[in-house]
């Protein structure tokens, strides 16, 4: 299997729109986490398991990301 290598202007439009999209990633799971918490305020817990799963694959997706751009992953606050 060929592996192909952007560079150049290429390479940086999309490494800066895959690290605007990788803040954007942050902000949903920070909006999750408070989700999260709102819900098991309420008694909510199967909204709140629901909530837990679709962060797990936010996270993945962040990970996928930074693995794009060649940095390591970041902390979610």
């Amino acid at each position: 299997m060929d592996c192909q290598v952007l560079t150049g202007p290429a390479y940086t439009d999309i490494a800066e729109e895959l690290e605007k999209h990788s803040l954007e990633e942050r902000q949903t799971i920070r909006n999750y986490r408070e989700r999260i918490q709102q819900a098991e305020a309420m008694g909510e817990f199967a909204l709140s398991k629901v909530l837990r799963e679709i962060i797990v694959q936010e996270q993945e997706h962040l990970i996928d990301l930074s693995d794009a751009l060649g940095i390591e992953a970041p902390e979610i606050d």
